[in-house]
């Protein structure tokens, strides 16, 4: 990220949100809601004095809500810019802050700017959320956690600073379980595989095995879906390491209210026994959702998304990085669920195929459009339901309208058209016609 920040040609903003994009290719006019934080970003320094003084602490998104932060701080150790930001929902307004600032960078007057700005190409990678529903008692029982929120507890800049530490007494787990595939692999949720799970138990677990040898650590799954590289490897070392791996799903967990351990019952599959086990935590790989990023960019673009909810790639297998609106490319966990490594391939892809019309400095279409035809037309509209691009739109007179730019030339309206009122350039009927009389000529 500091890297990213340091080159003169890159631009961040952020904090930000965009709100909405018009154009096509080339010529994209994006506008952008820039939010008040109330901290002029070229007075403040991120010295952190307005940090110490002030009295009201929040909890802190970042840590997954496991700690606390002050009502004005850096979003993260690491953030970029390296400023702070102020939480104004929580802040009282006592001025501490504004008082100790040698700068004056303290801005209660900030309001939200709409900017707009002139691209020529857009790739979205607005990243995944993760499913966060009750299965299995979670958000009702505390020692029952995420494996977000066990990466920010083993996190050396963490609430325990990297100590492993369950939520409700702050003592070690000496005994832990992982659920595998809870939310997905389940026609009633998600029926798709969120692909990273079963790495992340692997990962996961072994590093608390690398520091705490004793701990006893169990490992639920329906299957264990290793593949990649060195992957498979990597679940034979766990195995190994004395990480139990047991096939079956969790029926129920149950807490006991006076030391807060987990009473969790489950059947292996191949065997008729019920198992009843006593673990001190439990940490769900719970699924991969689109993010909300994914589904406003989705309205703003008027972006179609594949039914689990990511975005819709022009082609699933052979043009996953470009869209049906050229010009605008996705990549990473906006398009689908995949691993960091080929998250990263995806992402050099897209930014290659952006570069592209953006060295030549000129985009070439073939226009093959869809044309109307007004007298023909008996205004069922079926074309504008069966576009798949929605570049066909009606105007105030009740007349169809095609976009140019949108419209890709695939024949869909023209073949759902029962009055034959929309036909492709260059491929109108009476075009076939006169081919078709040259081709066979009647002879006198």
């Amino acid at each position: 990220m500091l890297e990213a920040n340091r080159h003169k040609n890159i631009n961040i903003l952020s904090y930000s949100e965009v709100v909405d994009v018009d154009g096509y290719i080339g010529n994209f006019k994006v506008k952008v809601n820039r939010k008040a934080r109330f901290v002029d970003e070229n007075k403040c320094t991120g010295c952190g004095s307005c940090t110490d003084v002030c009295p009201i602490y929040v909890p802190n998104y970042f840590d997954e809500n496991l700690s606390a932060r002050k009502v004005i701080d850096k979003a993260f150790a690491q953030a970029v810019p390296a400023i702070q930001d102020i939480v104004r929902e929580s802040c009282v307004e006592c001025f501490a802050c504004v008082d100790t600032c040698e700068n004056d960078a303290i801005d209660f007057s900030q309001q939200d700017q709409i900017i707009e700005i002139d691209v020529g190409t857009i790739i979205i990678a607005t990243g995944w959320d993760l499913y966060k529903g009750d299965d299995y008692g979670y958000g009702i029982y505390e020692n029952v956690i995420n494996q977000i929120e066990l990466e920010r507890i083993i996190a050396p800049n963490g609430p325990t600073y990297g100590h492993l530490k369950r939520p409700s007494d702050r003592k070690r787990p000496t005994k832990i379980l992982f659920i595998n595939c809870v939310g997905s692999r389940d026609v009633k949720k998600n029926a798709y595989c969120s692909v990273v799970c079963c790495n992340l138990s692997l990962k996961n677990s072994k590093l608390i095995k690398s520091e705490y040898p004793d701990s006893e650590i169990i490992c639920t799954y329906i299957d264990m879906r290793c593949a990649g590289k060195d992957y498979e490897e990597y679940y034979r070392r766990s195995r190994d390491a004395g990480i139990i791996f047991i096939k079956g799903l969790v029926g129920s967990i149950q807490e006991d209210s006076l030391t807060k351990n987990l009473i969790v019952n489950f059947e292996p599959v191949g065997t008729d026994t019920i198992l009843n086990m006593e673990f001190h935590m439990v940490v769900l790989s719970s699924a991969s959702l689109p993010s909300q990023g994914t589904i406003e960019i989705a309205k703003v673009l008027k972006m179609e998304r594949s039914p689990d909810g990511f975005l819709k790639e022009f082609h699933a297998r052979l043009d996953p990085i470009s869209t049906k609106v050229p010009g605008i490319y996705i990549c990473g966990s906006a398009q689908g669920q995949k691993e960091i490594d080929k998250a990263v391939s995806q992402a050099k892809g897209a930014a290659s195929s952006a570069s592209i019309p953006m060295n030549k400095g000129e985009y070439t279409m073939e226009l093959i459009r869809a044309t109307p035809t007004d007298e023909r037309c008996a205004k069922c509209y079926k074309c504008i339901e069966t576009c798949p691009y929605s570049a066909i739109s009606v105007n105030q007179k009740g007349n169809l309208v095609v976009d140019i730019i949108k419209c890709r030339g695939c024949g869909t309206c023209t073949a759902s058209c029962p009055s034959k009122a929309i036909e492709l350039t260059y491929y109108r009927d009476d075009q076939y016609m006169a081919y078709i009389d040259e081709l066979l000529p009647i002879n006198d």
